[in-house]
């Protein structure tokens, strides 16, 4: 039985989704009707993985206008190379921008400078983009999980009419003040909980939110949340109820 139910978390953490999400949000400029951003985040890679092909295979289905990454990207510093072969292999195809998550902070800070060569960090920061003379703001902010966040830094050069996709780890974020400017929140961390009851319900997931913020859609005020169920694992590479995930989003004026 045992064996029977290891085999199966190994196959079922495996099995990455690409679910597919539209969001309604208001002030959003008619230009950016349909633009379509695709979220990855918690990958976890290890040293030797086939995880990078299924990522790209799904984001070649996916044909995002951007990609954007959610922080903890390696199980250990060694695997750091993958991530880097992950960063390259994403930007060829798509403009991509991230984040940093906590496990990043279990890689020594050299090899963290490192990969802002091979890809737009927004730590605390925000970016930018254009169609048309009209503005979509994507601000990022450090990890919210050990209190890293900065967002009045990370929005200040934000205008006060502006439309912001907010780029967090973890969901703990919609426990400081939520700006008005805010419209969608991206975040991962929790797995989905990794190990869920049949029904999917999250035995445990890492936050100091309640249970229902382990994955999904959730309107927090003003602003939507959307907490991913990842792509790897953290500890043992297994999931049970809860496969691992990318988002397309597509975005609706």
């Amino acid at each position: 039985m045992g064996a029977a139910a290891l085999w199966q978390g190994l196959k079922n953490s495996k099995q990455l989704e690409l679910s597919d999400l539209k969001v309604k949000l208001p002030g959003l400029p008619t230009q950016f009707d349909d633009f379509k951003l695709l979220f990855i985040t918690d990958t976890h890679l290890r040293q030797h993985t086939s995880k990078i092909d299924l990522i790209l295979q799904k984001c070649d289905e996916a044909k995002p206008d951007l990609i954007c990454l959610g922080g903890d990207y390696c199980f250990t510093s060694m695997s750091s190379n993958s991530a880097i072969q992950l960063f390259d292999s994403l930007s060829a195809r798509c403009k991509t921008v991230g984040i940093l998550g906590n496990a990043d902070y279990r890689i020594n800070e050299d090899t963290r400078k490192s990969w802002t060569k091979h890809i737009k960090l927004l730590v605390n920061h925000s970016l930018c983009l254009q169609r048309n003379g009209k503005e979509l703001w994507i601000t990022g902010v450090d990890d919210p999980h050990h209190e890293r966040d900065i967002l009045p830094i990370a929005l200040a050069p934000v205008p006060d009419n502006a439309s912001v996709i907010l780029l967090a780890h973890s969901p703990e974020i919609i426990n400081r003040p939520i700006d008005k400017r805010i419209k969608l929140i991206l975040t991962g961390h929790t797995h989905g909980g990794q190990i869920c009851m049949p029904d999917g319900k999250a035995l445990y997931n890492n936050i100091s939110l309640p249970a229902e913020f382990s994955s999904g859609l959730h309107e927090v005020g003003d602003a939507m949340l959307y907490v991913s169920r990842g792509v790897g694992s953290t500890r043992v590479p297994v999931r049970f109820s809860c496969p691992p995930e990318l988002t397309l989003i597509t975005l609706k004026a």
